[in-house]
């Protein structure tokens, strides 16, 4: 399985094939209407968790309604924003829309100005973290209560109708509102020049501004605010050793282990990505270290770990968990050939997943064999101490699956938040693009319904942690990191 929720927001600014493409080029109501039939056709056919969360009533009023609001010509950009509420409701974080490829190679070269203010969602308030703005009369901490004459709020909720998630999950909104507010809000309400914004300072007085976009800024470390409920916290620098260091690998440098404290009792593993290939290596190096130095307490942070390969997570389970354990309870897609068939991407992979890794059911879908398939713990290096998993809204895919597995199997207690990816499975394994002939707009469909083998209903949310940790303002501000500081607590 694979997520991306932090290239979402960089997918959707793609305003706009090759060097003669025009983003404000029109499509005949005849042409996007064609488009969004066969996009909703391959929907309703081959999506294996269309009505999951969604009863077929309310999708097919869903998309009816969108479907009425294409009576005009309009670009790409304005098509995909229409159709794009669709797959908030189908609920399924591996579900977007994506801009032709055309779009992207002009948005490379076309880059547009950015939103000068980062602005930090919490507590139903949109705040000031970092004003790169000429006006330095704001404030970190202003609150900012209307954009262009909008309220916050109605702002918020068009965002979150852009963001498909699993189920009814709300922290993976969160996690990309606060990445990338800049980005969505010029998706949804154009490219001005300016903007104008009202604020609210500390003693309750308001007042308007007019503010200008900013050209694009090549982004260094110093210019990228860290949000520590967003994201992990930097592993502490090391004494200086008289000996040259190694060069890390891009891998490694996206993994790593480190001690925290005077002893090795307590260690952090550090995990953002499950789609680097050489996990295994990584994974016997650093449980032969734990072995050896005898650490009792093990932190795997997930923050922002989007997924990647399954396989790497049931890996990482089997040095944790105690006995033989299956995940999937079920992996199966609705069809085995879909009728769109010439429209869809990775043609190979799915004729090697249909054959190869599958077989048919009788009716007429695909039973994929991971399904029941039982795994053992590791014989050598296996962790045996205390685990503590750290998580929030983008824990998404394979890293809220492996969450799931070792908090139902009593191996782990999570920590923070909501993880984005659901508690009981999603459609994922193979997600192919549907490109739409006449836009060349891209949907992303999953090809199989995945199931986990847990016992407790679907209701259509994330891992919940067992110990909640929720950020204020000023604790991000103050650069805090309360779902570290909570683990290192009940370690103690």
């Amino acid at each position: 399985m694979k997520s991306l929720p932090f290239v979402i927001p960089f997918l959707l600014l793609l305003s706009a094939c090759g060097r003669h493409f025009d983003p404000k080029k029109t499509f005949t109501v005849e042409e996007t209407k064609a488009d969004y039939t066969l996009m909703r056709q391959a929907l309703e056919e081959a999506h294996p968790g269309l009505t999951r969360y969604t009863s077929p009533d309310s999708m097919k009023l869903i998309f009816d309604q969108i479907e009425q609001k294409l009576d005009h010509n309009m670009s790409e950009r304005e098509f995909r924003r229409v159709i794009n509420p669709v797959f908030a409701f189908v609920r399924c974080g591996h579900t977007d829309v994506y801009p032709s490829k055309g779009y992207a190679r002009y948005f490379k070269k076309n880059k547009p100005k950015e939103f000068p203010i980062t602005p930090y969602w919490a507590q139903n308030k949109l705040l000031i973290w970092q004003n790169r703005s000429n006006d330095s009369t704001l404030k970190a901490g202003t609150e900012i209560v209307r954009l262009d004459g909008k309220p916050v709020a109605e702002i918020i909720a068009d965002i979150r109708l852009m963001i498909p998630s699993d189920g009814y999950n709300q922290t993976y909104k969160n996690v990309l509102i606060n990445n990338s507010f800049g980005s969505f809000y010029r998706y949804l309400y154009g490219n001005n020049d300016t903007f104008k914004m009202t604020v609210k300072d500390s003693t309750g007085q308001t007042k308007s501004l007019v503010l200008s976009f900013n050209k694009p800024i090549k982004v260094t470390k110093k210019l990228v605010p860290v949000l520590p409920n967003l994201a992990p916290v930097p592993a502490p620098a090391l004494p200086k050793s008289a000996a040259p260091e190694p060069r890390l690998s891009k891998a490694d440098l996206r993994r790593n282990l480190r001690f925290s404290g005077k002893d090795s009792s307590v260690a952090i593993l550090d995990i953002n990505t499950f789609k680097d290939k050489n996990y295994a290596a990584f994974y016997r190096r650093t449980f032969r270290k734990l072995q050896k130095k005898g650490t009792k307490n093990l932190v795997i942070d997930l923050r922002n770990n989007g997924g990647g390969r399954s396989s790497a997570s049931i890996k990482l389970m089997s040095y944790l968990l105690d006995s033989n354990y299956v995940v999937y309870k079920q992996v199966d897609a609705p069809v085995a050939k879909p009728s769109f068939n010439r429209h869809l991407g990775w043609k190979f992979i799915r004729l090697g997943v249909r054959y190869f890794d599958s077989k048919r059911t009788p009716t007429g879908g695909l039973l994929n064999r991971a399904t029941g398939k039982t795994h053992q713990p590791a014989k050598r290096n296996h962790f045996n101490g205390k685990v503590f998993v750290i998580t929030n809204g983008g824990s998404f895919s394979a890293s809220a699956i492996f969450a799931s597995i070792v908090q139902q199997h009593g191996r782990a207690k999570t920590i923070g938040r909501e993880t984005g990816g659901g508690r009981n499975g999603c459609n994922a394994f193979v997600s192919p693009m549907l490109t739409l002939p006449h836009t060349q707009v891209r949907v992303r469909m999953p090809m199989f319904k995945i199931v986990l083998d847990i016992p407790t209903l679907d209701i259509g949310h994330g891992v919940m942690p067992d110990y909640p940790v929720e950020f204020t303002f000023n604790d991000a501000n103050k650069g805090r990191d309360l779902d570290m500081e909570k683990a290192l607590e009940l370690i103690k």
